[in-house]
């Protein structure tokens, strides 16, 4: 059985690294596909109290519901389910979760979108698709979208 990380966002790159993940489970059927969100500091909320204020994940109940969601969207437009799937939630950085996951799950392969970021932000920011190829235990399939 081929262990498969598939790191999704909810982004457009995310909806065709999907995409291309229920193409692979149908043609492998004995694909373990682990979905994996992790979530970022820009998905917590601020909370004020007193004198100061603290950043609060969301519960993490809400974000599985919302990528079972999107997940469903994507198979419901493909007409094809994904056997053997499950979603994984993790907070911190997105690149050293995902593969902390892959080396954990002893996984064959990764798979990721690619947004794209301009020259500026990839400087400031850098790629977190490029940082998990950099640092994965296994391949890597990078989605660019068209």
């Amino acid at each position: 059985m081929r262990k498969v990380v598939v790191a999704i966002d909810g982004s457009d790159a995310s909806k065709g690294v999907v995409d291309y993940a229920i193409y692979y489970a149908n043609r492998e059927k004995d694909a373990d596909m682990m979905f994996l969100h992790v979530i970022s500091l820009a998905e917590h909320q601020t909370v004020f109290y007193g004198e100061g204020s603290i950043a609060v994940p969301p519960p993490e109940d809400e974000v599985r519901a919302r990528f079972e969601k999107f997940i469903k969207e994507r198979t419901d437009k493909a007409g094809a389910g994904i056997p053997g799937m499950s979603i994984h939630i993790r907070q911190g950085r997105a690149y050293d979760q995902i593969v902390r996951f892959a080396e954990e799950k002893g996984a064959d392969i990764i798979m990721i979108g690619h947004r794209g970021l301009s020259g500026v932000e990839r400087f400031f920011l850098g790629s977190v698709a490029a940082k998990v190829v950099a640092h994965a235990p296994c391949s890597v399939y990078v989605h660019r979208p068209k």
